[in-house]
């Protein structure tokens, strides 16, 4: 009798697990299928933007490029939020003459890919002056990303975000803007 009951521990063992990690990947699914919509005023910033803005969609980015950008500008989306939905500010800074790079992240989280910027400067070697900014967790990601490339970047904007890392002596222009009514920050 011992010997069947020895037997039946690592069945039932593996019958646990694989219900845990079952349990888990439901969870994840239903928690990363659940996030902020863009709306239809987003859509019509990249579908007709304004005169002089020129949008593209990659496969992991929106591209909002004026005429003759003076400066760039790569956006980490707020976490759980369609990126499409930043697409009115990015048109607006496009219409100022930022080349503005809004990056989609994986599972609308940008903790999942802090380095999706990587390489878009020198896709782009006519610009010289770049800035990192981001919304909420976003920004969050975005300020530990250019915490590993300061050399890289003039500044960065934070949209109800505080930075990760210190950076008080980095050099770096940091513009910080949230709601006074933020019970978050």
């Amino acid at each position: 009798m011992n010997k069947v009951k020895k037997h039946c521990f690592p069945a039932r063992f593996l019958v646990a697990a694989a219900a845990v990690i079952l349990t888990a990947c439901v969870g994840c699914g239903i928690y990363l299928g659940s996030y902020y919509h863009a709306d239809s005023l987003a859509f019509e910033s990249i579908e007709q933007p304004a005169d002089g803005v020129t949008v593209s969609r990659e496969d992991d980015r929106i591209i909002f490029a004026p005429e003759e950008p003076r400066a760039g500008l790569i956006f980490y989306p707020g976490g759980k939020v369609q990126y499409e939905a930043y697409a009115p500010l990015m048109e607006a800074c496009a219409e100022e003459g930022l080349l503005c790079i809004l990056l989609h992240m994986p599972g609308n989280l940008a903790v999942l890919d802090i380095n999706s910027a990587d390489g878009i400067q020198e896709e782009y070697p006519e610009i010289y002056t770049w800035y990192m900014g981001g919304h909420s967790l976003g920004g969050s990601m975005a300020a530990s990303y250019v915490s590993s490339h300061v050399e890289d970047y003039e500044g960065l904007i934070l949209l109800a975000s505080y930075s990760t890392e210190d950076l008080s002596d980095s050099g770096l222009k940091v513009l910080s803007i949230y709601g006074s009514e933020d019970g978050f920050l």
